[in-house]
């Protein structure tokens, strides 16, 4: 730029009229004769035009957008793919503080939390949703280029439906945030009215591949036995407490643990002869024994709560019949329990169930993926390998303003039931 400058510079004053002295009060100005050099000036704007064009040339060069995604002949560009991005930053930002708190590093070094059966799960949450994303847009694209070759159209209620997806998806965005996240209502309305069509092919498809599943098949490796549930309700209190604090686990002391062991026995009275057995502390109770539900399985045992030879015993009990103090030196917790159900199918028709709905999602994606081989499908890593989730939009959309955005959404909503 530098450069040409001097270029224009040199070009001007070596076409500079020669004897031409300042003019006077009588130079008449404007005059034919005695005024620049109409040439000079020609050559000048020409000069400068060309640097502007070089410029302006170079600039959209450098800012065009990079493509990151091809699918036949469809191309998506990293604007393209900000809106996804933002969708699953701002899902996971706003627990990103609590869950550093607590688990001591960020949710997007987590392992992977997404809902992709595709993604490694010993991936990043960072890394997974990356591939997610990659996954979900490479997939959406090709439904919806088969609900158009299938002549799927969409209906005026779903034109409206996406039409109200793109303003919710706006909504509490300032200009500048929409601008910096390239989207528009026009770009969403389009999008998803992609997606809604894309959805009703694949829930068509679902449908046909769900049928090829043997759910017999499906759930014969399934184990009644290893999954027989046992549900209870216990009162406890254990040797150690967590400090709220200082984050730090103590010991309690000698004599409030032969305190509350006592208080513990004459909860167990009281249980022997009371009709509810939830109620044996009372609504205001402040004790440190504290009442629970829980369950365990044949194969997964209790072990945090007791040795197995206090767990063997439990498995004996009968229906309603409540414990004894139990007082585990192994794990340090003092109980009582009552048997709710000794022999509950819970735990085995929730596997049967799941292994089910993963027989049918490996039916769908074995058909995705064979009808994925007429595609020709590119993936720009080079592009991608400089994309983390976790930093993208978290800038653009703070967790901040994603927070006012839900109490503005949650103030609407109770304004609208009163």
């Amino acid at each position: 730029m530098n450069s040409s400058k001097k270029l224009l510079n040199k070009n001007n004053e070596e076409r500079k009229p020669q004897g031409i002295s300042a003019p006077s009060s009588k130079t008449t100005l404007g005059g034919g004769a005695q005024g620049p050099n109409t040439k000079a000036i020609v050559l000048g704007v020409f000069c400068v035009l060309l640097v502007l064009v070089l410029c302006i040339g170079v600039g959209v060069q450098q800012f065009k957008p990079q493509i990151v995604l091809k699918v036949n002949d469809t191309k998506f560009s990293m604007d393209n793919m900000m809106y996804p991005i933002y969708e699953r930053e701002s899902e996971y930002l706003p627990s990103n503080e609590l869950y550093e708190q607590y688990m001591g590093t960020s949710v997007w070094d987590a392992s992977y939390m997404g809902e992709d059966p595709t993604v490694d799960t010993s991936l990043s949450n960072a890394e997974g949703l990356k591939q997610e994303i990659i996954n979900a847009e490479t997939e959406y694209e090709v439904l919806y280029q088969e609900a158009v070759k299938a002549d799927y159209k969409l209906t005026d209620d779903e034109k409206k439906d996406a039409e109200e997806q793109a303003q919710k998806a706006l909504k509490g965005l300032s200009w500048s945030q929409k601008m910096q996240l390239a989207i528009s209502k026009n770009k969403l309305v389009k999008r998803f009215e992609k997606r809604i069509l894309a959805d009703r092919y694949k829930k068509d498809k679902q449908a046909e591949t769900d049928a090829t599943v043997d759910e017999k098949q499906a759930i014969a490796e399934v184990s009644k036995t290893d999954l027989r549930e046992y549900d209870i309700e216990y009162y406890s209190f254990s040797k150690t407490y967590y400090d709220e604090q200082t984050g730090q686990s103590v010991d309690r002391e000698d004599t409030e643990i032969a305190d509350l062991e006592k208080e513990l026995k004459k909860l167990a009275k009281k249980a022997k002869k009371a009709d509810d057995f939830t109620t044996l502390l009372g609504e205001d109770s402040e004790s440190s024994i504290t009442f629970e539900e829980d369950a365990f399985t044949e194969e997964d045992g209790w072990s945090d709560y007791l040795s197995d030879a206090n767990v063997k015993k439990i498995k004996a009990m009968k229906n309603g019949e409540i414990s004894d103090v139990i007082a585990d030196e192994d794990t340090g917790y003092y109980m009582i329990v009552k048997m709710v159900n000794n022999n509950s199918t819970e735990s085995y028709d929730e596997a049967c169930d799941e292994a089910v709905e993963n027989a049918k999602t490996d039916a769908y994606y074995s058909w995705l993926d064979e009808i994925k081989k007429d595609y020709t499908i590119k993936t720009y890593d080079s592009v991608w390998d400089d994309v983390t989730i976790g930093t993208v939009t978290t800038s653009i959309v703070t967790a901040d303003d994603l927070s006012k955005m839900a109490e503005s959404d949650s103030s609407e909503a109770t304004s609208e039931d009163q």
